[in-house]
């Protein structure tokens, strides 16, 4: 019984931060209109390099921070901006934003947003982090979190199809730019959250 409080003590926090169904609907929204096979290779992009990142900050996330000097307040506001500028594209547009640089939209939202600062966003990384310096049953229960975690986002995403031929093109436009502002949103937090943690606010 102290194992599984213990074990949910970790999970809950990844859980709230992490978020799988605001990450859901802003996939449905970035994915909108495209075919099958595209959606799933957004998807096995998004869940593995989410993924890797997490574990990595997890593994070496303290040492990398202080080889080179970056703050968590620094991956704070640079997470808000990346969020700030997709959220500002998706009330513009309605739709998803237009890929740059020739690259396709597959390669482009399934790494970013969506993996990172989404998935594991500066929120997540500085949680793990923090986790990592409890006990070995602590850092355990973080992995096995982790890989559960992104497990259930996987299931989200790859059922996502069926809610969005639900609710058909029109709506999920809205829904996107409704979206998008809450995307916004969440960059001004991270913002918040820097100057928090900086003593300014």
């Amino acid at each position: 019984m102290s194992l599984a409080v213990d074990f949910l003590k970790v999970f809950i926090p990844l859980f709230v931060v992490i978020d799988p169904f605001s990450s859901l609907v802003l996939f449905m929204s970035l994915t909108s209109g495209m075919d099958a096979k595209a959606k799933k290779a957004i998807t096995a992009d998004a869940v593995l390099y989410g993924g890797i990142i997490l574990i990595f900050f997890a593994l070496v996330g303290n040492f990398i921070l202080l080889f080179f000097g970056i703050s968590i307040p620094a991956l704070e506001i640079a997470g808000g901006l990346i969020l700030l500028i997709m959220g500002i594209e998706m009330v513009r547009q309605g739709d998803k934003p237009p890929s740059s640089g020739g690259r396709s939209p597959v390669s482009d939202v399934g790494i970013v947003p969506l993996a990172t600062p989404l998935l594991a966003g500066p929120g997540a990384i500085s949680l793990v982090i923090i986790l990592m310096e409890g006990s070995i049953a602590t850092k355990i229960m973080t992995m096995v979190s982790i890989v559960l975690l992104f497990l259930i986002v996987y299931i989200f995403f790859f059922f996502s199809g069926r809610i969005d031929r639900l609710f058909g093109d029109k709506v999920m436009k809205v829904i996107t730019r409704i979206f998008g502002v809450l995307v916004a949103g969440f960059a001004v937090q991270y913002f918040l959250n820097a100057l928090s943690l900086l003593g300014l606010k």
